[in-house]
C-alpha cells in the first residue's frame, strides 16, 4: 500500500507522543528503522525481482531483528523471549506471504475476467457489453441533466470483399488497424471519448456533452484518418474506407435503443447512397 513517507514519520511521532516516550532515544531509533523498513518493503513489492519469497523474508527478518532487539532493550526481555518472538514473527511472515499470493492470484483472475467481459480480444477496444452499459448510463445522465449526447456509428466498406479476396487473417488485420487508428485519433482529440466494437466490422463512439455539430467535426477527422490509411498484408497494400452515421439524442428517444436506431439509420443511409460518406441527422 502506497503511503507517503512523511506520513509514516508523522504517525511514528504521534505514536510516541501518545505513549509519552517521545524523549526516549530508543523510540526515535525504532521509528527511524520502521520508516526505512516500510520504504524497503514498498520498493520490493513494486518490482518483479527474482526469488520474491526469499527477498520478502530476508527484508522482514533483517529489520525485525534490530526492531525486536530495541524492544528487548526497552523492556528488559530475556533472550528466550526475544527468540520466541522472532520465531512467531517469521511464522506470521510466511502466513502473510501466502495470503498475499492468494489475493494477488484472485486479483489477476478478476482482471482477466473484466478484460474478457469488456474488451474485444482482436481489436483491443471495448466491446458491445461495455458499450451497452455506457450508453445506458450516458442516456440516463443526459436525460436527467438535460446534457448533450451524440453518437457516431461506422462500419468498414466492402469488408466482406476483403475477407473473400485476401482471407480472414487479412480482414483481422484491417479491423485491428482501423480500430487502432480511430482510437489514436480520438485520444488526440478527447481522451474521454471511447471507441467500441459493437459488431463484426461495426463500431460505435459515444460523445457525452457533445452536440451534433461538434460530433460531426470529430467524425470527419475519423473518416479522413481511415481514408488515408494503407494496410500492408502479405506484400499487398489494402486501402479501406468507412461509412458513418451521426446523430444527437432527441427528446423523442424514450430509451437508448431509440437513439441507437436513429444513428444506425443514418449509417444505413450512407451505405445505401454509395458508401464512403457521413450522414448526419
Amino acid at each position: 500500500m502506497r503511503i507517503p513517507y512523511w506520513l509514516i514519520v508523522l504517525a511514528g511521532i504521534a505514536f510516541m507522543l501518545l505513549n509519552g516516550n517521545i524523549s526516549q532515544p530508543l523510540s526515535w531509533v525504532y521509528t527511524g528503522l520502521f520508516v526505512v523498513f516500510y520504504v524497503f518493503s514498498y520498493v520490493q513489492s513494486t518490482h518483479l525481482w527474482r526469488w520474491p519469497f526469499t527477498r520478502y523474508a530476508t527484508v522482514a527478518l533483517g529489520f525485525a531483528l534490530p526492531l525486536w532487539y530495541l524492544v528487548k532493550m526497552r523492556f528488559n526481555l530475556s533472550w528466550s523471549t526475544y527468540a520466541e518472538e522472532m520465531i512467531n514473527y517469521m511464522i506470521l511472515v510466511s502466513l502473510m506471504y501466502g495470503y498475499f499470493k492468494i489475493q494477488d492470484k484472485d486479483r489477476r483472475i478478476k482482471d482477466r475476467l473484466f478484460q474478457s467481459a469488456n474488451w474485444d480480444a482482436l481489436t483491443k477496444v471495448q466491446n458491445f457489453a461495455a458499450y451497452d452499459r455506457a450508453i445506458g448510463y450516458e442516456f440516463r445522465r443526459s436525460a436527467g441533466h438535460d446534457a448533450d449526447l451524440s453518437m457516431v456509428m461506422f462500419d468498414i466498406d466492402h469488408f466482406k470483399c476483403v475477407n473473400d479476396t485476401y482471407g480472414h487473417l487479412a480482414g483481422d488485420e484491417v479491423l485491428k488497424r482501423v480500430a487502432s487508428t480511430v482510437a489514436s485519433t480520438l485520444k488526440a482529440i478527447d481522451p474521454k471519448v471511447v471507441l467500441y466494437r459493437t459488431g463484426g466490422e461495426e463500431f460505435n463512439i459515444i460523445f457525452p456533452n457533445y452536440d451534433v455539430d461538434q460530433t460531426r467535426e470529430v467524425a470527419q477527422r475519423v473518416f479522413d484518418a481511415v481514408k488515408n490509411l494503407t494496410i500492408s498484408y502479405n506484400d499487398v497494400d489494402i486501402n479501406v474506407t468507412i461509412s458513418v452515421g451521426v446523430s444527437a439524442l432527441s427528446v423523442k428517444d424514450s430509451n437508448p435503443l431509440d437513439f441507437y436506431k436513429r444513428v444506425d439509420a443514418n449509417l444505413y443511409h450512407s451505405k445505401q447512397n454509395g458508401r464512403q460518406q457521413i450522414t448526419v441527422g
